[in-house]
């Protein structure tokens, strides 16, 4: 699936949230994954990240410290 696939079925997802669904299912990270209205808020940064990536924006990742 190309990024632009998972951008639409993820932006799809969103909107069947946003209008009352309980619980949608979309493919994140390679795998079909559930999202609620507890888990909005990641289900909105994985459209962001994708977002960027089409765009070929840098994708922020984890902060790594090294003493």
């Amino acid at each position: 699936m190309t990024d632009q696939e998972m951008l639409d079925q993820a932006k799809a997802a969103l909107h069947r949230l946003m209008i009352g669904e309980a619980v949608v299912e979309c493919e994140w990270q390679g795998q079909k994954t559930k999202f609620g209205q507890a888990n909005i808020n990641q289900l909105r940064a994985y459209v962001a990240e994708l977002e960027a990536r089409i765009a070929g924006l840098p994708v922020r990742g984890a902060m790594g410290i090294v003493f």
